[in-house]
């Protein structure tokens, strides 16, 4: 075999190569850049590893015992220092102002209330350039009305960031089922019951 016959051998298999490795790029950017329809729709990008799974499990359940006992700076802490939270909206309010509570002092202030139990379900953790999207379903209880009852069902639309002290909230936004532009709106049974 001739010197020239090795080099544009050798030269073939790396330009093989290199394209393979640039459509694996190009596929994971597609996935991990899905948008919030996109994951309304089912379509999930790329998986985070079991450890990363479950801590970020254990965040949420820190943020709800937090929020649920009016511990502020507890509820605060599992958010970056510049992180961010918009509440849902209940029908006929998709106008109303969407200002999220951004930082840690606004953060506190939000956390220190009690008396709800807030019961989250069905997480599903994706990851990203930047750290990974997490979502959930929020079933939302409060001790507080009388009678106390059922007061929202939800969707926590998150984008988490791992940092020195693990992972924490960039960015949470709450999706009630009976918001009139949530992206997540449930559609209604066709002909039936649509078990």
């Amino acid at each position: 075999m001739e010197r020239r016959d090795v080099l544009t051998g050798g030269a073939a298999l790396a330009a093989l190569l290199g394209a393979v490795a640039g459509a694996d790029t190009a596929r994971a950017q597609s996935q991990t850049g899905a948008d919030d329809l996109a994951n309304a729709k089912g379509v999930w990008g790329l998986k985070v590893s079991t450890d990363d799974y479950v801590e970020i499990q254990q965040l949420y359940h820190r943020y709800c015992h937090a929020l649920d006992m009016g511990a502020g700076e507890a509820f605060a802490a599992c958010f970056t220092p510049d992180g961010e939270f918009t509440g849902g909206r209940g029908p006929g309010k998709a106008n109303d102002d969407r200002t999220p509570r951004k930082g840690t002092a606004a953060l506190v202030q939000m956390g220190n209330t009690s008396g709800t139990r807030h019961f989250t379900a069905n997480l599903v953790v994706t990851r990203t350039p930047e750290g990974a999207k997490g979502s959930c379903y929020l079933l939302l209880y409060s001790a507080r009305a009388t009678p106390d009852a059922w007061v929202e069902i939800a969707i926590y639309n998150d984008w988490l960031v791992k940092t020195a002290e693990g992972w924490k909230f960039k960015k949470r936004v709450v999706w009630r089922d009976d918001d009139d532009i949530t992206p997540f709106k449930p559609k209604p049974p066709r002909g039936g019951d649509a078990r």
